[in-house]
């Protein structure tokens, strides 16, 4: 049987350019955002185009520290994943991943996050369990994972693990899933951060620990086989532009910061049912004008014609036989033409998102991304680096506020000076990848200065609320 199947990556762009992490904020009047320098000190540096052994890397899928400074680094490699770990200075402490079905082996690696106390959880959706492995990469255990109330095919878009030990904080995205008939459902991510609890038990629940904003109803649809472009009539308001992203990040202790909302609210959950505390500064989100919205129908409609591609049991159209070619190709056209009709249509959020990204230090500060002067940055952006967010045409654009765990204003950094770091460490280590002309990774360890990483209790001027 032949079986068409549109490159799932795209359809989920589409879906998440449409309603998803899109968005823009004009900058602060002058004089309310406090500069900060991104003087950082130099650590050490691995990687790079002359690299040859363990630190020749190809793809930084995932970044993280423990808490005694070690680093982990997940590196993707065609179908192969292999786990690197370093100590304080840069030097290698262990390498590991086999790929396979057998006990401790990779099948389809989504996410790695570090044990504090030493050590990587890989979520494998192949094997749809948690691998536990020890800072030497021995194997420790399989634990099978599900979501309590949900779907069992839902899979993770964020992971993140606690300072403290054994818990994982998760929310679903975005997912396209094919069946063995040909069809392709699709279904749109929740809004809650889940939380579970790596315990000795065979299987664990991820169960819910904070409810975002449900901007929009949640949506599974089945597109079948014989008319592809019937689902997206059905997907209705998922096609909605300006949804803000719902954000999160661990704090010490246990809880979460995360943001849900076009306002620069950051709220803090501190345990499950506990009063939600809101963080931020006095910053008003952009109104949505028509102008906009026809600005950024004409972006995504570039992009849904710039990336239409399909492969048919593995192979592109072009290699297949002239009368299979054209059965396909009027097939994807067919599909093409409901996507163009729905970006067509799509609705918009009355707001542009201000916060595009929210992190937190192993102190417990809260670093802030906001999103760069032109709105229309982020729709279609390809690629998502280690540390989760997304690139845009113009990476410099934006800004990095630095709050204290209090939630008050210390100060601003520009991303014209620095990125937001993809992984935080303790004692200030923050790790970055950069990438050079031939998109060769190398990865810089340095520690932020005491002006930008307050502990709580630290001393801080006005600014919050």
């Amino acid at each position: 049987m032949v079986t068409m199947r549109l490159r799932c990556a795209v359809l989920v762009a589409l879906v998440a350019a449409c309603g998803g992490e899109t968005g823009g904020a004009s900058a602060p009047p002058p004089g309310e955002d406090r500069p900060l320098q991104a003087d950082f000190e130099e650590v050490y540096r691995i990687g790079g185009i002359a690299a040859e052994g363990w630190d020749a890397f190809t793809e930084i899928a995932d970044l993280e520290f423990d808490a005694g400074g070690r680093l982990y680094i997940r590196d993707e490699a065609g179908s192969s994943t292999r786990i690197v770990v370093v100590d304080g200075a840069g030097g290698l402490v262990a390498e590991f991943g086999r790929m396979g079905g057998g006990p401790g082996e990779l099948r389809e690696v989504t996410h790695m996050v570090a044990r504090p106390g030493g050590g990587v959880v890989i979520v494998d959706e192949g094997h749809r369990a948690y691998l536990v492995f020890g800072p030497d990469g021995s194997f420790e255990r399989a634990i099978r994972f599900a979501i309590e109330g949900a779907s069992e095919t839902a899979s993770a878009d964020a992971v993140r693990s606690a300072r403290e030990g054994e818990t994982l904080y998760l929310t679903r995205g975005t997912a396209a899933h094919l069946s063995g008939s040909g069809e392709v459902s699709v279904e749109i991510g929740d809004r809650t951060i889940y939380r579970t609890s790596l315990d000795e038990a065979e299987e664990v629940a991820a169960v819910p620990f904070a409810e975002g904003w449900e901007a929009l109803p949640q949506r599974e649809v089945t597109m079948e086989p014989s008319d592809p472009s019937d689902m997206f009539g059905s997907l209705g308001d998922a096609f909605t532009g300006f949804v803000p992203a719902l954000l999160f990040d661990v704090l010490p202790g246990g809880g979460v910061a995360y943001s849900d909302s076009s306002a620069y609210a950051i709220k803090i959950q501190p345990s499950s049912g506990a009063p939600v505390r809101v963080v931020g500064r006095p910053l008003d989100p952009a109104p949505v004008t028509e102008a906009l919205r026809e600005r950024a129908r004409a972006r995504m409609l570039e992009n849904l014609e710039a990336s239409a591609t399909a492969e048919v049991n593995g192979q592109s159209l072009d290699d297949l036989p002239p009368a299979i070619r054209a059965q396909m190709a009027a097939m994807l056209e067919e599909m093409v033409a409901g996507m163009r009709d729905a970006v067509e249509n799509a609705g918009f959020m009355p707001e542009v998102p201000i916060v595009r990204d929210v992190r937190t230090t192993w102190e417990g500060a809260i670093w802030v991304q906001r999103w760069g002067s032109d709105p229309l940055a982020q729709i279609g952006a390809r690629g998502a680096p280690a540390g989760g967010g997304q690139e845009e045409a113009e990476p410099a654009a934006g800004w990095i506020d630095v709050l204290s765990p209090e939630g008050e204003y210390v100060g601003t950094l520009s991303l014209q000076d620095t990125p937001m770091p993809d992984a935080f460490g303790p004692g200030g280590l923050v790790a970055f990848v950069e990438t050079d002309e031939f998109d060769v990774p190398t990865i810089i360890v340095r520690r932020l200065p005491e002006a930008v990483r307050p502990a709580s209790g630290s001393p801080a001027e006005g600014g919050g609320r």
